[in-house]
C-alpha cells in the first residue's frame, strides 16, 4: 500500500495519482450570472502542512456527493482528481493549477494531523501601490479603518446592491476599499458600535483594481470576506505596533464620528499619525432617507 502523501506545490497535470493532506481554509459557492446563472459551483482553497495552497472546484452535479463531508477549518486526505490550469480573472491562489473533483474523488477526514495556520497571507500596502493594472490574483490585507462612507445602491445583473467605501490605514499609508453586496451589512453603524475601540479589519480575497492616480481594493461578490477584530494571531501582531494616545482632534465636516482617537504607528524609526473613528455613522442626505 502506498502511504506517500504529495506536497501541494508539486501538483501538475502530468500525473493522475495525487494524494494530499490539506486543510480547507476557505469554502464558497459561486454562480456566474454572465455565463450560466443556473450553474452552481463549490470552490475551496486547500492548504497543506507546508502552507502551500491550491484551489479546488466541485461542479454542480457533484456538489451533493461532497458538500456534507467538507467543513471549513478541517483537515482531509484527498485523492483522485483532475488537475487543470488555474485561469480566470479572480484567482484565489497563485498556484499554476487547480483541482477538479470527479465521481471517484475520495475525501477522508483526518484527525491526527493539525494545520493551525489560518491560511491568510497578507499583502503589504507598498506591494499594492506598486501595481499599475488590475490584478487577476486576489489578495489578503489587514489594517485599521479610518473612514467609512455609505454610497448609493448600485445595479448588478438586474439587482440593486449596497455599496460602502472604506479608508484603511496600514504601514503609514491609506488605501481605498470598495465593498459591495451583503458584506456591507457588517459595516452598518449598529454593527460597528458593538466592537471595542480598535476597528481592525481583515480583507480576505480582495481584488486590486487600478484607478486614475493609483490603485484601490474591491471585494468580489460571493468570494471575498471581511472580518472586524478577528481573534487570530495576525491581528494581535498588527495591533502590537499601534499605540493609542487619548487626544481630541478636529474632524472635517461629513465624517460621521462620535469619538476620535489618535494612533501613532511606529516602524523603522518613523512615526505616523492617523485619525481613528471609534464609532462610525454613515453620512446620509435627505435623498438617502
Amino acid at each position: 500500500m502506498n502511504n506517500r502523501v504529495d506536497l501541494v506545490e508539486k501538483i501538475t497535470p502530468w500525473r493522475e495519482s495525487w494524494k494530499v493532506h490539506v486543510k480547507v481554509v476557505k469554502l464558497w459557492y459561486h454562480k456566474n450570472p454572465a455565463l450560466d446563472p443556473s450553474q452552481n459551483l463549490l470552490h475551496m482553497v486547500l492548504m497543506d502542512e507546508k502552507l502551500h495552497k491550491i484551489q479546488a472546484t466541485i461542479r454542480d452535479k457533484l456538489i451533493p456527493n461532497f458538500a456534507v463531508s467538507l467543513t471549513e477549518g478541517e483537515v482531509y486526505l484527498m485523492t483522485h482528481f483532475t488537475v487543470v490550469p488555474n485561469t480566470g480573472l479572480n484567482r484565489a491562489v497563485k498556484h499554476r493549477f487547480r483541482l477538479l473533483f470527479q465521481y471517484k474523488t475520495s475525501v477522508v477526514s483526518v484527525v491526527s494531523i493539525r494545520i493551525p495556520h489560518s491560511g491568510l497571507c497578507f499583502t503589504s500596502i507598498d506591494e499594492i501601490d506598486q501595481r499599475t493594472k488590475d490584478d487577476d490574483f486576489l489578495i489578503d490585507f489587514v489594517g485599521i479603518i479610518t473612514g467609512v462612507r455609505k454610497e448609493r445602491d448600485v445595479a448588478s445583473y438586474g439587482k440593486m446592491i449596497k455599496a460602502v467605501v472604506l479608508e484603511v490605514f496600514s504601514d503609514g499609508k491609506k488605501v481605498q476599499c470598495n465593498v459591495f453586496g451583503n458584506a456591507c451589512d457588517l459595516l452598518e453603524y449598529d454593527n460597528l458600535q458593538k466592537y471595542p475601540r480598535s476597528l481592525l479589519i481583515v480583507l480576505e480575497s480582495f481584488k486590486i483594481k487600478a484607478i486614475e492616480g493609483g490603485v484601490m481594493l474591491q471585494n468580489v461578490m460571493n468570494v471575498s470576506r471581511l472580518f472586524i477584530n478577528p481573534d487570530i494571531p495576525e491581528s494581535v501582531e498588527f495591533l502590537s505596533r499601534l499605540v493609542v494616545i487619548k487626544k481630541s482632534v478636529k474632524v472635517e465636516p461629513g465624517m460621521l464620528i462620535l469619538v476620535v482617537f489618535v494612533y501613532m504607528f511606529c516602524i523603522m524609526r518613523i512615526s505616523y499619525c492617523i485619525l481613528y473613528v471609534d464609532l462610525v455613522l454613515p453620512v446620509m442626505g435627505s435623498q438617502d432617507l
